[in-house]
């Protein structure tokens, strides 16, 4: 090889390298955890106004009574499907329905807003399901 054909074979594999670490931390931090306080882990129950089974994140959304005698609207991101179902077998798209009655232990988001991440939710019936990866930091 030609020293021209190595210095072009030596530019693509850098060029290569800067590329996957530059992208690697964008990923991170996406997946990060660093909106939620993570030394927290409350308990709030609701109605379910939505669930959303799916990817790249699950969403469960859940109406709960306020101070003023009207209602709010709680939003709990969790994992992908493929990852909830690989963390615990039972979960599925049809696990909750609109006007379920749940209750939740989550992460709740830094900046105060209604909302956290999931930690486990807690069915109707009783059963109690834990996210893939739980919110709450075990103490």
């Amino acid at each position: 090889m030609s020293a021209t054909g190595v210095g072009k074979t030596l530019f693509a594999v850098a060029t290569s390298i800067v590329a996957a670490l530059a992208t690697s931390g964008n990923a991170a931090a996406h997946h990060s955890q660093v909106l939620f306080d993570m030394n927290k882990c409350l308990t709030l129950s609701g109605t379910v106004r939505t669930w959303q089974f799916e990817s790249p994140h699950s969403w469960l959304w859940v109406v709960v009574p306020n101070a003023k005698g009207s209602s709010d609207v709680w939003g709990f991101e969790a994992s992908s499907p493929a990852q909830m179902i690989e963390a615990e077998r039972r979960w599925k798209r049809d696990i909750v329905k609109a006007g379920d009655k749940v209750t939740l232990r989550y992460s709740p988001l830094k900046d105060g807003r209604t909302g956290g991440a999931l930690n486990t939710l807690t069915l109707p019936d009783g059963t109690t399901l834990r996210a893939a990866t739980p919110a709450c930091a075990t103490h």
